[in-house]
């Protein structure tokens, strides 16, 4: 693949990846739609890039993130968050392996394969009236440390299932915080507090996976890869407060809306070609 393909996917994910319209959806329906890549291959290469937007959020969340793995530090409010952490990343583990398995098969099925796309739009669809409907909901509320045990467990099992492209996970677990009446801010903060183990956990089990079946590590080239992650970070980490302020006035249900119709659409033009 060209380096400035990769760069500009790159680039893609760094900006895309903190609005709720699924960066993940949209780097495969373009690595598949645009370039011929497996839909497996345009996981693979997504969940790569997805470092990237995660090193922007660690070194974003820094100070927040010390506290919650210093054991020296106690304070309830906390502790109360490492309970968020712990439940909601058991909560993506029981529903996101069983759909990180179910995406890798559909996606190395050759006959599967060619509807990926239309999976995609409908999962557009889906993301975009759960934000409609989650905007409904979107009032003072509690904070992260006042839901329960449930709730906290609830909302990873939501965030399991953004593995599924075209599921958008900020979207996904923004919509079923607010859903449960936290308020925005911490709706916002928690999101993104929850996707570290679960990115990082997504990451290793593909690695594993891949290992396991005797397959390439790498995607790309390694150097590639590498470029690939440092400027999705650095692009991640320079538009992250920008578009936390465009999340947090503007409804992104009808971009969601729209990505799904083009895209279910481009599929269909695609398929009568």
């Amino acid at each position: 693949m060209l380096l400035w393909i990769i760069i500009a996917f790159a680039f893609l994910q760094g900006v895309l990846e903190w609005l709720p319209v699924s960066s993940e959806g949209q780097t495969i329906t373009l690595l598949t739609g645009f370039l011929g890549i497996t839909p497996e291959e345009a996981l693979e290469i997504s969940l790569w890039l997805h470092l990237g937007t995660l090193i922007a959020v660690v070194v974003k969340f820094r100070k927040e993130i010390y506290q919650y793995i210093n054991p020296q530090v106690k304070e309830e409010t906390i502790r109360k968050w490492r309970w968020f952490i712990l439940l909601s990343t058991l909560g993506t583990i029981i529903t996101g392996v069983p759909c990180y398995f179910l995406v890798r098969h559909l996606g190395s099925n050759s006959q599967i394969g060619e509807y990926f796309m239309l999976i995609i739009g409908i999962s557009l669809l889906i993301t975009a009236a759960l934000l409609y409907y989650a905007k409904r909901q979107d009032r003072e509320g509690k904070l992260i440390e006042n839901t329960s045990k449930k709730e906290m467990t609830i909302s990873g099992l939501l965030q399991g299932f953004s593995i599924i492209p075209g599921i958008s996970r900020s979207g996904i677990t923004m919509s079923g915080l607010l859903f449960m009446s936290v308020e925005k801010e911490d709706s916002i903060k928690g999101s993104f507090i929850m996707s570290i183990p679960a990115v990082l956990g997504g990451f290793f089990l593909n690695l594993i996976v891949i290992m396991i079946e005797g397959g390439n590590v790498f995607p790309l080239v390694w150097w590639q890869l590498l470029i690939a992650i440092i400027i999705t970070a650095i692009v991640g980490y320079l538009t992250m407060e920008l578009f936390l302020l465009i999340a947090r006035k503007y409804n992104f249900a009808i971009v969601c809306l729209l990505l799904g119709i083009i895209t279910i659409l481009f599929f269909f033009l695609r398929w009568i070609g």
